[in-house]
């Protein structure tokens, strides 16, 4: 190439070069601002997923709570050796009693938070194939095998309403009955219970269940705590 050819050249070499830095340091920044979008779409992510399971904890706490009641209240109406303390120490409302009886525990955790991440698809944002793993853990099997159990535990009690309601009438009305305490209204049923193996042996299966469930909700539990730490190491 002639020095005159290559002179003529040089500037559109340099404009050429101009634009290609350009576009370069463009392309740079922009991915660089990708980045710290995503960034920042993560740690609102991750902070999302400790508050609810924050929330979530606190549910779980007072669930435990409650079905461990439950295990107490059976296993003292259905122990030959009634103790009504044990029961007062539970409750002084014959409500909750009857409500033992008839009426099935739901298992509804906060899960807003989750199902709006998934359904948004902001889940993309979790990076680490630990918490994936542990939220579906959590949401999917964990959850899934709790929900079951509910639907166990409603058959359950409508095959206990109908014990009580064609064999013990007096038990049914009797927690209706403003006049009889607490302390009669259990001894009734407790008396109820001992004459008639049928509704003994209903209750002891219910029992089975309830223990059942309680192991079942540990477990959900402790996948919760693993998921909880999980999260905290990644905002830290």
């Amino acid at each position: 190439m002639s020095k005159k050819k290559l002179k003529g050249f040089k500037p559109y070499l340099f404009d050429f070069l101009v634009i290609v830095l350009g576009v370069t340091v463009s392309f740079w920044f922009n991915q660089l601002a990708i980045k710290r979008n995503d960034n920042k779409e993560r740690i609102k992510v991750l902070t999302s997923i400790e508050k609810e399971v924050y929330e979530i904890k606190k549910y779980c706490d007072e669930r435990l709570a409650a079905w461990n009641d439950d295990i107490t209240l059976y296993s003292e109406l259905i122990s030959s050796e009634f103790d009504i303390d044990e029961i007062i120490k539970i409750t002084s409302s014959k409500g909750r009693v009857e409500f033992n009886l008839i009426y099935f525990r739901d298992f509804e955790p906060p899960m807003n938070r989750y199902t709006s991440m998934i359904n948004s698809g902001n889940i993309k944002f979790v990076r680490s194939e630990s918490v994936k793993e542990a939220l579906t853990r959590l949401h999917t099997l964990n959850f899934s095998r709790l929900k079951t159990s509910v639907e166990y535990e409603k058959s359950l009690k409508e095959q206990l309403i109908k014990v009580l309601t064609e064999g013990h009438p007096k038990v049914v009305l009797a927690a209706e009955d403003n006049s009889v305490s607490i302390s009669s209204y259990a001894s009734l049923l407790h008396e109820s219970i001992n004459q008639d193996e049928e509704l003994r042996s209903n209750l002891t299966i219910q029992l089975k269940y309830f223990e059942t469930r309680v192991s079942l909700l540990n477990l959900y539990m402790y996948t919760l705590d693993e998921l909880d730490r999980l999260v905290k190491d990644l905002l830290i």
